[in-house]
């Protein structure tokens, strides 16, 4: 075995592949993670989102939440429950004990409710004749079916 000079104790001749070996490595364990963020990065299609691809279908929907009787008015409630403004038409019909209308009266007419809005709708109570009778607020909000309300009216001689 030779020895060194300076210190007479063995000299290996693995030690300075060995430490070349050590520092090679560790310079590949610091550039992995470099290699692996590259590698995510990469991306082999469109990078863009359209807007259908992230925003949802608007809803149209509402509800005739009330039909009250306030003195001598009445009072239609009438809620915007879909994701955007529409545009609402609304009628009282006033229907008989045989649900024939006697009378129908406007109370909205292009009328724009705001997505999330409620609007109060107030209008005379009409002159009924005594009998009983069916009273619907009718509102047509652009969607596929109406909505309504309905309340059941007693006029006594």
């Amino acid at each position: 075995m030779p020895f060194s000079p300076s210190s007479k104790a063995p000299v290996s001749y693995l030690r300075a592949p060995l430490i070349a070996l050590g520092i090679l490595a560790l310079g590949a364990i610091a550039l992995a993670p470099l290699a692996a963020l590259r590698a995510q990065s990469v991306t082999n299609g469109p990078t863009h989102t359209t807007v259908t691809d992230t925003l949802p279908a608007p809803v149209v929907d509402g509800e005739v939440s009330d039909l009250l009787l306030k003195g001598k008015q009445l009072e239609v409630r009438y809620r915007n429950t879909g994701s955007v403004a529409t545009t609402i038409v609304g009628e009282l019909q006033v229907r008989d004990e045989f649900d024939e209308i006697v009378l129908a009266v406007p109370f909205a007419d292009a009328r724009r409710v705001d997505a999330g809005r409620a609007e109060k709708f107030r209008l005379a109570m009409p002159q009924l004749a005594p009998g009983h009778y069916t009273l619907y607020a009718v509102v047509d909000f652009g969607g596929e079916q109406l909505t309504a309300a309905q309340a059941a009216l007693e006029i006594k001689p």
